[in-house]
């Protein structure tokens, strides 16, 4: 089993340890809770019964001491009592509502049987007022009332005692959760620390002992003995690395063999170079190839600086696709060297001939994607625009890239979004839009890192600081504005780029015209004879 699914276990069972105690102890202390509060109420409820039971003998007390005696100083205790009982009995059903239904039960037969009692206590008084001792005592000699009266403090007794061992059961409820959350909380910390020091070891089993079993073979290795093997030991990925470090191993001993071989050719070696350096140069010149000239009223510049050595993995190409025109073309490729200079190479050849057979840029990015696979999984950003030299309207496609910049007069008036994801070997779609580039407008396509390159205290050149130096510089020409940029890059961070910077700026005239430009102003050759004001054209993108 490979090592980090060992050390997936060891954390899911410590997890799962946590959860166990943590569950057991919000249930324990629950439950304590509600034992606690049960035995309260149920203290409350013994109470009120205890009182209820006194009030129907003072009751009863007064009733028989009334119809014997005649005097009413007995009925006191017997109307007191009565006030007593319509008082406590609704508290009582209002506490059995939280107790089961055996509770309620007993409570029913009490005041089933109460009842009784009442209506023949009451019959008993008024013969004794009405009819005289003598029918009151023929009343009496029935027992019916006492019969009544016993089955009365009976069904009391059974509910007191109810209550009694009810309350008996919740305290020691309310006990055992007290010492299960107690031995919880001592029980925890061992099993926690039982858990730590089983894991350590395997740890150290599984990871410790292999890697300095390892480092002490690299050791004689380092000292110059290739011969010493590193050995292979511990979890699946940790023998792999010791596998991986042997084959180092093996591979340092037949390159120092092949140099000791190589010593005599020497001279053919540095003809190799040498035309590698024809090769590179070569790229470079055609990754940064010149720009040619563009119709009245248009200018364009760019430029490329490589962050390694003469190759970069940035390329960029401006050029008229037809006479009215002018195709815009910026990649970035992860990675720097030849390798990614002829992708990025191959790259922009494939979307340049897209646009010369009147493909649009998203349609160009689609069959680009098509010839990734011919490109060793390669991935790279892009922007394709294709600017319409007599109206101003540039339809592009955004794969990925960093948003260019569309600026008038001290002001970024639109930012061209990604209309779809980055390149690379996958299936993928990207869409056209458009925007207006109007008349004194800067259209500004770089690369990351142009924006992300960094000063002395690794503080990030930016996107905010490019946007204002693009608007600040005025439009006549575009080298002037892009050189700008480039100076102001240098003079924030004067070290070696981390990454390739690539530039392209596209300028539009400013020229003061009418309003309503008439059609002949507008030549077939792709110049244009005059610019309309900005704010006529408008900035936004449209989807």
């Amino acid at each position: 089993m490979v090592l980090r699914r060992r050390l997936a276990w060891l954390a899911a069972g410590y997890i799962a340890l946590l959860s166990v105690t943590g569950v057991v102890a919000q249930l324990a202390s629950t439950s304590r809770t509600r034992s606690a509060r049960l035995e309260s109420s149920l203290n409350v409820l013994s109470e009120r019964v205890l009182r209820l039971q006194a009030a129907y003998i003072d009751m009863e007390s007064g009733e028989r001491g009334f119809v014997i005696g005649g005097d009413d100083v007995f009925l006191e205790p017997y109307r007191n009592g009565e006030a007593d009982i319509e008082r406590l009995q609704p508290l009582i059903a209002d506490d059995l509502e939280r107790l089961g239904p055996q509770a309620r039960a007993s409570f029913e037969e009490v005041v089933i049987r109460g009842s009784a009692w009442r209506a023949r206590a009451a019959a008993e008084v008024s013969t004794r007022r009405q009819q005289g001792r003598a029918a009151a005592e023929r009343v009496i000699a029935t027992k019916q009332g006492k019969a009544e009266f016993d089955a009365l403090r009976t069904a009391l007794r059974k509910m007191s005692d109810q209550l009694v061992s009810d309350r008996m059961a919740a305290s020691a409820r309310r006990e055992l959760r007290a010492r299960q959350m107690a031995a919880l909380v001592v029980l925890s910390p061992v099993l926690g620390i039982a858990f730590t020091v089983g894991a350590a070891a395997l740890v150290t089993r599984w990871v410790v002992h292999p890697i300095r079993t390892m480092v002490a073979a690299v050791r004689q290795v380092v000292g110059g003995d290739l011969s010493v093997e590193v050995p292979a030991v511990g979890a699946t990925d940790v023998a792999e690395l010791g596998a991986s470090v042997d084959s180092l191993r093996i591979t340092i001993a037949d390159k120092l063999a092949e140099a000791a071989m190589a010593r005599d050719r020497a001279d053919r070696t540095r003809e190799a170079i040498e035309q590698s350096t024809t090769v590179v140069l070569q790229l470079r010149s055609e990754l940064a190839k010149e720009l040619g000239t563009f119709p009245d009223g248009w200018s364009a510049a760019a430029d490329l600086l490589p962050a390694e050595g003469f190759v970069a993995g940035d390329c960029y190409d401006v050029t008229l696709v037809s006479p009215h025109q002018l195709g815009v073309v910026v990649i970035d490729i992860a990675g720097h060297g030849a390798a990614q200079a002829v992708a990025a190479l191959k790259s922009k050849e494939i979307l340049r001939a897209a646009l010369r057979v009147a493909m649009a840029p998203g349609e160009a990015l689609s069959l680009l994607s098509e010839q990734m696979g011919d490109m060793d999984g390669s991935f790279l950003t892009a922007f394709v625009g294709l600017i319409d030299t007599r109206t101003g309207v540039c339809r592009y496609a955004n794969a990925g890239h960093p948003a260019p910049l569309l600026a008038y007069d001290d002001e970024v008036a639109d930012e061209l979004t990604p209309t779809g994801p980055l390149l690379g070997p996958f299936a993928a779609a990207w869409k056209t839009a458009e925007v207006m580039i109007g008349p004194g407008g800067k259209l500004a396509v770089y690369t990351d890192g142009l924006s992300e390159a960094r000063d002395g205290a690794r503080q990030f050149y930016g996107m905010e600081r490019l946007a204002r130096r693009v608007a600040q510089l005025p439009c006549e020409r575009a080298d002037a504005v892009l050189e700008a940029c480039f100076r102001d890059l240098r003079d924030f961070s004067p070290a070696r780029l981390d990454d390739d910077v690539t530039m392209v700026l596209v300028c539009r005239d400013c020229d003061e015209v009418p309003d309503e430009v008439p059609d002949e102003d507008i030549r077939d050759d792709g110049g244009h004879g005059t610019c309309l004001p900005h704010s006529a054209g408008g900035y936004g993108a449209v989807a």
